[in-house]
């Protein structure tokens, strides 16, 4: 299994999901056509080689560029304000068949109602998928163990973020139990969670102005 992480933040998100058959799948789609297109056309893929959309959230920076993948391939849960078929529905803890992927819903506790994670199964490998959440639930926890891959939230340093001249109404969603998880938060979680198989840990949604690479490494 390979992916690519085209997008990443507050500006945009959209991750591609590769399987050694062919099959593609894309984690949200918050950045342009011409974006996706161009970001695409460098790992020589288009648009039409995508069979599936997975949609975390409604957030702007998760759902702006959708069109260019059929809302027939998209699929998002109940609550999320995207017109997708009913079939399409994603439930937390239930486990889908998509575009030959193996792939688990898990709920994720953010400011948009049904936002959700995933476990994402192919090539006898497991990757962990889990942006924007202010905590893990524990059940989650017990099943995100031992992953080949993962991506996972680490956004922002606490003292940096507190440092910010951002309103302390925005630090206070942050910094809540329906926010983004901390470094130290992020850190904690993956340590817990790795095991013998793990091979790659993506630290991801990084906040531009309250985080650095250096401080979430």
């Amino acid at each position: 299994m390979k992916f690519y992480i085209f997008a990443s933040g507050s500006k945009g998100n959209c991750t591609l999901i590769s399987s050694k058959t062919g099959n593609n799948l894309l984690i949200d789609e918050g950045i342009s056509k011409r974006k996706l297109n161009e970001k695409l056309s460098s790992i020589n893929l288009s648009i039409d080689s995508i069979g599936a959309l997975l949609v975390t959230h409604s957030h702007s920076d998760h759902i702006s560029g959708i069109g260019p993948i059929s809302i027939e391939n998209t699929y998002a849960s109940r609550e999320n304000a995207i017109n997708v078929p009913s079939e399409n529905y994603l439930r937390p803890y239930e486990t889908y068949n998509i575009n030959g992927f193996k792939i688990t819903v898990v709920p994720t506790s953010h400011d948009s109602p049904g936002s959700i994670g995933f476990i994402i199964e192919a090539d006898n490998e497991k990757l962990v998928y889990i942006t924007d959440t202010g905590y893990i639930y524990e059940r989650v926890c017990s099943l995100i163990t031992n992953a080949d891959y993962y991506i996972i939230e680490s956004n922002h340093n606490v003292r940096k973020l507190l440092e910010t001249n951002r309103p302390e109404t925005l630090k206070r969603r942050i910094l809540g139990d329906e926010g983004h998880l901390s470094n130290v938060d992020s850190a904690g979680y993956i340590v817990d969670a790795i095991g013998d198989k793990t091979k790659q840990i993506i630290l991801a949604h990084l906040s531009e102005e309250a985080n650095t690479p250096e401080l979430a490494l």
